[in-house]
C-alpha cells in the first residue's frame, strides 16, 4: 500500500537526483521554473543548485547560449529541455499586429535584439501588459512573438532576454499526442503530483485539447498503458511517471529550497504530505506576513520542518530559520544545517565561512 510516507520519500528521492552538470540536470528535470527576484539568488538558480555538481548563482545564464536549452512558458516561464520546448510549437496562429511584423522584420535584420535595440527605429510608445501595467510597445511585441514561437531567447545580459528568430517548427505529431507528451514532461517535473493540479496546470494547452473531459480522458490512457503510475492516499490520487525508484542524495541532510522548487511549488501537496500550510508572501502586505518575504521551505532528511529567510549584507549571508513545531533536536541537525548554510554562501560566491546564522 502506497502511503503518505512513501510518497514524500518517492517525490524527494526522484526530484532530488545525485547531482550532475547542468545541461543533463536541466533534461532530467524537464522543465526549471524561473522567477526575477533575487532573495538571495533567483529561484532556477536555488532549484539548480541542489542537483548540479559545484553550481554557482548565475550559472544558468552565463552558460545558457552553450546549453542547448530554451526558455518558455509550460505551467510556468522557465528553462526547458529542447525537446520539450518543440512540443509546445506551433502553437494556434494568433494574429499578427503591424507591429508585430515590424518587430520581427527587425529582429531578422538585426540579429540578437533586446527591447532598446528596436527604440530608435520602432519609437517608445507604451502599452497594457500581461500584468495591467504599461510597457514599452517592442518590449511587449517581443514577448509575445516569443510565446507564439516566431522568436526564442538567444541569452541574457544582466538578467535582460535577448531575442533572435526562432527555427520553424515541423510538427509531425497529432494534438492529443503532443498533449500526452507535454502532460508526461510536467508529471516529470513535478513528480509526485495530485492528478487533478497537474491538469488544472496545463489547462493553458487548450489549443491542443479543448475540453478539460478531453484533457483528463489523456491522463487515463497514459494510466492504462504504463505511463503513469497512481495512488490514492487519503481520497486525494496522485500520479507520476513509471520509473524504477532511485534512492537520490542522502536524506540525512538539510536542504534550503526555492519557493518554486519541484517539491514544493503544488501547495496543496506539500500540506497534505507536511500537515503545514507554506505560501509564498513577497506579494503579501508586510503586516500580513507569516513567515517572510522571501521565506524558503527547508528540509530535512524527508520532513519539512520549517523555513528559512536569508539575505547578503556587506558579502556575508544572514540567514534565520524559522520552526513548525519544535526545532529538531541533536547534534545532528545543528551540524547539518551549518553544512547547508556554508554551501549556500559558497553558492553565492561567498566565502565558506562568510555566513551567520540564527539555527
Amino acid at each position: 500500500m502506497t502511503t503518505a510516507k512513501r510518497l514524500k520519500r518517492l517525490l524527494i528521492s526522484q526530484s532530488l537526483f545525485a547531482p550532475t552538470d547542468l545541461k543533463s540536470a536541466v533534461e532530467k528535470l524537464g522543465f526549471v521554473q524561473a522567477d526575477p527576484i533575487r532573495r538571495p539568488a533567483r529561484a532556477q538558480d536555488l532549484i539548480l543548485r541542489h542537483r548540479v555538481k559545484d553550481y554557482r548563482a548565475g550559472d544558468l545564464e552565463r552558460l545558457y547560449p552553450d546549453l542547448g536549452i530554451e526558455e518558455d512558458y509550460l505551467y510556468a516561464y522557465g528553462f526547458m529541455s529542447r525537446e520539450l520546448w518543440r512540443g509546445l510549437h506551433p502553437k494556434s496562429e494568433g494574429r499578427m499586429s503591424k507591429l508585430h511584423r515590424e518587430v520581427l522584420s527587425e529582429v531578422g535584420r538585426l540579429g540578437q535584439v533586446d527591447s532598446k535595440d528596436l527604440e530608435a527605429r520602432l519609437g517608445k510608445a507604451r502599452t497594457r501588459n500581461a500584468w495591467g501595467g504599461q510597457s514599452k510597445a517592442t518590449k511587449v511585441a517581443l514577448e509575445e512573438l516569443h510565446e507564439m514561437g516566431k522568436l526564442r531567447v538567444a541569452g541574457r545580459r544582466k538578467g535582460i532576454r535577448f531575442y533572435e528568430t526562432a527555427p520553424r517548427i515541423a510538427q509531425r505529431d497529432e494534438p492529443e499526442v503532443r498533449f500526452g507528451k507535454l502532460l508526461l514532461a510536467t508529471a516529470g517535473a513535478m513528480g509526485v503530483a495530485a492528478s487533478k493540479f497537474l491538469l488544472s496546470e496545463l489547462s493553458f494547452f487548450s489549443y491542443l485539447v479543448s475540453t478539460p473531459g478531453g484533457r483528463k480522458r489523456i491522463l487515463s490512457e497514459l494510466l492504462r498503458s504504463g505511463a503513469l503510475e497512481s495512488a490514492t492516499v487519503d481520497g486525494r490520487e496522485y500520479v507520476w511517471p513509471a520509473a524504477d525508484f532511485e534512492e537520490g542524495e542522502s536524506l540525512e541532510r538539510v536542504r534550503i529550497l526555492a519557493p518554486f522548487d519541484p517539491i514544493v511549488r503544488e501547495r496543496d501537496r506539500f500540506a497534505h504530505l507536511w500537515g503545514w500550510t507554506y505560501r509564498f508572501e513577497a506579494y503579501t502586505p508586510v503586516a500580513k506576513r507569516l513567515r517572510g518575504y522571501y521565506a524558503m521551505p527547508v528540509l530535512w532528511r524527508e520532513n519539512m520542518i520549517g523555513w528559512a529567510n536569508a539575505e547578503v549584507v556587506e558579502n556575508r549571508l544572514k540567514i534565520e530559520l524559522g520552526y513548525e513545531g519544535k526545532r529538531p533536536k541533536g547534534k545532528a541537525f545543528k551540524t547539518a544545517a551549518e553544512k547547508e548554510v556554508s554551501a549556500m554562501a559558497r553558492f553565492l560566491g561567498l566565502e565558506e565561512s562568510a555566513w551567520e546564522a540564527k539555527l
